[in-house]
């Protein structure tokens, strides 16, 4: 199994299709993502486990952790906006792991 993290995106905007290597990771991804949603391009961006938890908190993105058997993989797909992730199986056997993360 390999770990790796994603989020689902509940607002309207454009797509998330991130997978992290790590939680820090996919907090810098989550945040650069809200910052060319909702800002300007030139303003200074500053990164924050706040800027992170508040866009949790709205509902924005649901980060999750995800044990990833190597025989499968993280597919997206979107409506509207918003975007959500599933697992891909190649052999049905395999059990893969996906669990919220709690911030």
């Amino acid at each position: 199994m390999k770990t790796v993290f994603t989020a689902d995106k509940n607002s309207y905007g454009s797509e998330f299709y991130e997978i992290c290597d790590s939680l820090e990771e996919l907090k810098r991804a989550i945040i650069d993502h809200c910052y060319h949603m909702f800002e300007d391009e030139d303003s200074e961006r500053v990164y924050s486990d706040d800027i992170f938890k508040k866009a949790c908190a709205e509902g924005l993105y649901v980060p999750f952790v995800v044990d990833l058997h190597p025989d499968e993989e993280i597919v997206f797909n979107e409506y509207d906006g918003k975007s959500w992730f599933k697992i891909e199986k190649i052999d049905k056997s395999v059990l893969s792991r996906t669990r919220p993360i709690e911030e």
